[in-house]
């Protein structure tokens, strides 16, 4: 995997120097609606192509599904997800909060998983079966086991507004019986944090695969939970995302399934 991870660091790097010079620089002209509550920025393309360009001149055979570029032309068995700016709300606001992920599966599997913050300069990474790092330091999912002393966090499904009722419901349930809840606009920095233990769990009710492919390897190698909230295995695809040590997950499934089912 070390060949793997120099080009995907490479291409993470370079990308986050290019948003990290532009943050707090946009101009109007800069932002363009995709949809309600959805914007994309020249500088989310820019840094895609940043990203797609150091992958298709080191594996030229592999596959690439991005945000904003949809998926390349090539066949094989290898497929990078890429994120270039996750976050880019809180870019375009002037928040310091957002991050690069890309993740490489082989035959529909995770086996390599990025997720950088550039102002931070943390980057979080893991391949199947050899652990998860923040930086060079090994991390590992909270220890907390009961939801009482848990700390979570969440999305809202501002491009999902039929489940916002569900939200509601079971955002009214989680939050008294937790010790707090943050919603910070990054669904691959929050897979990130649970991965280190910073948070307890993260939830969120509608993420596309390029927000959480990385995190999940990464969540998983440092010893936690994945799955939708029906308890499967995550999709390339739109899906629900749950996110936890072992000991919360299947506390959090109970509470959080029954209301999206």
């Amino acid at each position: 995997m070390e060949p793997i991870f120099k080009i995907a660091w490479r291409a993470a790097h370079e990308a986050g120097d290019l948003i990290k010079r532009n943050f707090q620089n946009l101009q109007n002209i800069d932002i363009q609606s995709k949809g309600k509550n959805d914007f994309v920025t020249r500088v989310d393309r820019e840094a895609e192509g940043i990203i797609t360009k150091v992958i298709a001149s080191n594996f030229p055979d592999h596959q690439v599904l991005a945000e904003e570029g949809g998926l390349s032309t090539q066949k094989g068995e290898y497929l990078w997800v890429v994120d270039p700016l996750d976050g880019t709300t809180n870019f375009i606001q002037g928040i310091p909060h957002f991050a690069v992920a890309l993740a490489l599966m082989k035959n529909e599997q995770v086996i390599f998983g990025l997720i950088y913050d550039p102002l931070l300069r943390e980057c979080f990474h893991a391949a199947s079966g050899q652990g998860a790092f923040l930086n060079d330091a090994p991390i590992v999912v909270s220890a907390i086991k009961q939801m009482g002393s848990a700390f979570g966090a969440t999305g809202f499904p501002f491009k999902a507004p039929h489940l916002l009722t569900p939200y509601t419901d079971v955002f009214k349930i989680l939050l008294p019986q937790c010790q707090d809840l943050r919603r910070c606009g990054s669904a691959a920095l929050d897979l990130a944090y649970v991965a280190c233990g910073r948070y307890d769990f993260f939830w969120e009710s509608h993420l596309l695969p390029w927000d959480f492919m990385a995190g999940k390897l990464i969540v998983e190698e440092a010893g936690g939970t994945t799955s939708d909230f029906s308890g499967k295995e995550l999709p390339v695809q739109t899906s629900s995302v749950l996110a936890a040590n072992r000991c919360l997950h299947p506390t959090l499934l109970d509470l959080i399934g029954p209301h999206f089912n």
